[in-house]
């Protein structure tokens, strides 16, 4: 993905905020690092949208849509995890704890597929939806005890 910016960077600052990352020690290394900095450019574009829309800027508003549109275009070029992988994945974690005889606990589920090795280290997917899948799969299997008054 890195090699297309290159190749056609229309993107205003994406190439230089890559290249200068890379000169860093902690450069870009895998696409989810790609996907996370294409993200938050994205997220910034929005933000500035809104700003411009209440200057009523249309001119810069048009611009800053044009890039969001850019920037969309490469987040759909990466392949990301579906929905259903990520239930499959927490469900088979779940799974292991119980086997282990150990009650499976949120953020231990998630520690152990985001660690090393884990079903989604270095993964593109969505944080919010594996966050809200895990609560309810583990409050499914091990609800919460009602708290004393």
């Amino acid at each position: 993905m890195k090699e297309a910016l290159k190749a056609k960077d229309k993107s205003r600052g994406i190439l230089t905020e890559t290249t200068s990352l890379e000169k860093e020690s902690k450069g870009i290394k895998t696409d989810k690092q790609l996907y996370k900095l294409l993200q938050k450019r994205k997220t910034a574009s929005s933000n500035a949208v809104r700003e411009f829309q209440a200057a009523d800027r249309g001119d810069l508003t048009t611009k800053e849509n044009e890039q969001i549109d850019i920037l969309q275009g490469y987040l759909d070029g990466f392949a990301t995890t579906t929905a259903d992988e990520v239930v499959g994945a927490i469900q088979t974690t779940i799974q292991e704890f119980e086997t282990e005889g150990v009650t499976p606990k949120r953020d231990k589920v998630r520690a152990k597929l985001f660690r090393p090795g884990g079903a989604f280290e270095d993964k593109i997917l969505d944080e919010a939806l594996v966050a809200k899948t895990i609560n309810r799969m583990v409050h499914e299997v091990a609800p919460s005890k009602p708290r004393a008054s």
